[in-house]
């Protein structure tokens, strides 16, 4: 199964309406050729999974870019119509610069003989970064082999049993398995993981102040306690040492009372003691009378 060349490639597509556009019309154009492939544009129709509208995309010419972001699955369809002949088969891929950016093909990657519709590429972007894609710009390859000999017609690629002939916008049913989930891409999940972790750094930040606050209050409680307790212990001593004091004025009061009256207890002691020695003086006066009436007789005599 040799693959076409250049000039054989070149001789087929140019007169034979193997690349056609709406109209139906050979849309060969001689300078898509590259080595042994031939190169295919973007169309108008992209779908992609991280769309906020969930539905396809039209390009034009005041909206010619699609931004395809890491870790997101993009539907791209191509510009052209592709006839693929009874003896020849297909294959397919994206450009090597698109590769090298991260941009996998994940759909098929040949045509069978008897297709007849524009290629649709499921693509996804396994870089770090944004890829931008612009309508009308050659982003496809495509290769052509021999067959040994012609497909029969039951064989062949048609609309029976095979839903892409004659495609020619994206078919919603592959819309709907997009939609059903989140993609649970690499971004996505580290998405996830930095939303976690914003959410769980908020939590420890709240709990933390909130913890500084209750130990904060619990100081202030401490030092109003111990102030409290200060001003308790200072008022107790204070009082203790006034009632010491005045137990001691009171001591030394006592003390110089009963040092008073042990005092007043000798002098009326010592007056008592005069007064038992002085002689009354009622006997005095008579002592002295008889004294008189005694010299008076003496002196009669």
């Amino acid at each position: 199964m040799p693959f076409l060349g250049a000039s054989e490639l070149r001789k087929l597509l140019k007169f034979n309406k193997i690349i056609t556009d709406d109209d139906n019309n050979n849309a060969f154009n001689e300078n898509r050729i590259k080595q042994a492939a031939y190169e295919l544009s973007l169309g108008t129709q992209v779908y992609r999974t991280d769309n906020k509208d969930r539905k396809v995309e039209i390009l034009s010419e005041n909206n010619r870019n699609i931004d395809i972001n890491p870790g997101q699955f993009t539907l791209l369809m191509t510009d052209e119509f592709v006839n693929i002949p009874d003896d020849k088969l297909a294959f397919i891929s994206i450009k090597a610069k698109l590769k090298l950016k991260g941009l996998v093909n994940v759909s098929g990657f040949h045509v069978d003989p008897g297709f007849k519709g524009k290629l649709l590429f499921s693509v996804y972007n396994a870089g770090p970064s944004i890829i931008t894609l612009e309508t009308k710009k050659a982003y496809f390859l495509i290769w052509f082999a021999n067959l040994n000999s012609s497909t029969g017609q039951k064989d062949l690629y048609s609309k029976n049993n095979n839903h892409h002939q004659g495609q020619k916008t994206i078919d919603p049913d592959y819309l709907d398995a997009l939609k059903r989930n989140d993609m649970a891409s690499p971004s996505a999940i580290l998405l996830k993981i930095g939303e976690q972790k914003d959410y769980f750094d908020s939590e420890i930040r709240t709990l933390k102040n909130s913890l500084e606050n209750d130990i904060k209050e619990k100081n202030r409680k401490v030092l109003n306690n111990e102030f409290f307790i200060k001003l308790v212990i200072g008022i107790c001593v204070a009082i203790g040492t006034k009632y010491m004091i005045d137990l001691s004025i009171t001591q030394l009061n006592v003390q110089k009372h009963i040092f008073e009256n042990k005092k007043i207890n000798q002098m009326q002691k010592q007056i008592d003691s005069i007064k038992s020695k002085i002689i009354p003086l009622q006997n005095t006066h008579n002592v002295i009378d008889k004294k008189n009436i005694k010299n008076n007789v003496t002196a009669k005599e």
